[in-house]
């Protein structure tokens, strides 16, 4: 009999806190950097509504290996349902046997973004006050909440194409103890005020950009996180040739940066300029203060499997240690 510890959605919410979260994910890409993880590119299968990622991953220190299985299907908050659901699994790396199956659209959630709150932390200026979402959905409310922990957010300003689902979410997010010292929330008319703020988060469905470059200040910072196909982006070829620093996850995730690979497309010189996240946080490399020179950045996220390894098994320690979850054996 093979013992298998269940984790919802709530136990990891339980289990997990932001900051702790950015701890190991630094720890994963300095690992990354040293090569020690196995991260096959994901697969995808699709419908004509949606599809089914596969990301499977083994390696880190200490090691690890799972794999998650996620479906995104655009359409369903229409019909009252989330657009990501998923589970990971945990295995035991040295004999392979299941550990831990747990939710995995939290999981994705919570390391979306703190891996934006991680370059956040590095590249946008220190004295940023000012945070501008565009979307309106669970990323949104996450990147809120885990940026406000790197930077003294002061205000916050959100626009969404339904202005009534930008004023629920705020109303939600007025009410949090951890985001209090937010003393201004506005709802935007027009996507250029919340992306002329000094932190700014795409955080939307589009397929075709919702952000013009023009709109951003001089030394803002951008968290593009909404696309992760070639042929898609949420920001405009204006917006990449302003950047001075542009950063992905690992050298794989820009293959699928469609912000970053229609921009050289169009513009050229776009690609060589781009840098990893695992470059940036190395010790040699400059740790802050970037934005102080009037620089543009951009981080372009697409989601590496090796980030949702990190993260389940810190779940899974904590979960143990807090005896959360359910057990079930099979044979």
């Amino acid at each position: 009999m093979t013992d298998v510890l269940l984790l919802s959605a709530a136990d990891l919410e339980e289990a997990l806190d932001f900051m702790s979260v950015l701890h190991v994910l630094g720890e994963a890409f300095h690992a990354e950097r040293k090569g020690l993880w196995d991260t096959p590119r994901r697969i995808a299968a699709r419908t004509p509504a949606g599809g089914l990622l596969a990301m499977p991953c083994g390696g880190g220190a200490p090691q690890g290996l799972g794999a998650k299985l996620v479906s995104t299907f655009p359409g369903n908050p229409a019909l009252g349902r989330p657009s990501v659901s998923g589970l990971y699994v945990l295995f035991d790396p040295v004999c392979g046997t299941p550990l831990c199956v747990m939710d995995g659209a939290y999981l994705t959630l919570i390391r979306t973004a703190a891996v934006s709150a991680l370059v956040t932390r590095v590249l946008a200026r220190l004295n940023a006050e000012t945070l501008g979402v565009l979307g309106a959905g669970v990323q949104a409310e996450s990147h809120v909440r885990a940026i406000a922990l790197v930077r003294p957010i002061t205000r916050v300003v959100m626009w969404a194409r339904r202005k009534d689902q930008a004023e629920g979410l705020i109303a939600s997010l007025r009410t949090r103890a951890d985001l209090c010292h937010v003393t201004s929330w506005a709802v935007a008319a027009e996507p250029a005020e919340a992306a002329g703020c000094d932190v700014v988060v795409t955080a939307t469905g589009a397929t075709e950009p919702v952000l013009c470059g023009r709109w951003l200040n001089r030394a803002a910072h951008l968290n593009a996180i909404g696309t992760h196909t070639r042929n898609t982006r949420e920001i405009d070829t204006e917006a990449v040739t302003r950047a001075s620093i542009l950063v992905v996850e690992t050298a794989d995730t820009l293959l699928e940066a469609g912000d970053l690979q229609l921009a050289e497309d169009e513009a050229g010189g776009v690609l060589a300029r781009v840098t990893t996240l695992g470059a940036l946080l190395d010790p040699s490399a400059p740790s802050s203060g970037f934005g102080e020179r009037g620089a543009i950045s951009i981080f372009k996220s697409c989601g590496v499997a090796f980030e949702d390894l990190a993260v389940a098994a810190l779940a899974l320690t904590r979960a143990q240690e807090r005896a959360l979850g359910v057990r079930f054996s099979f044979s």
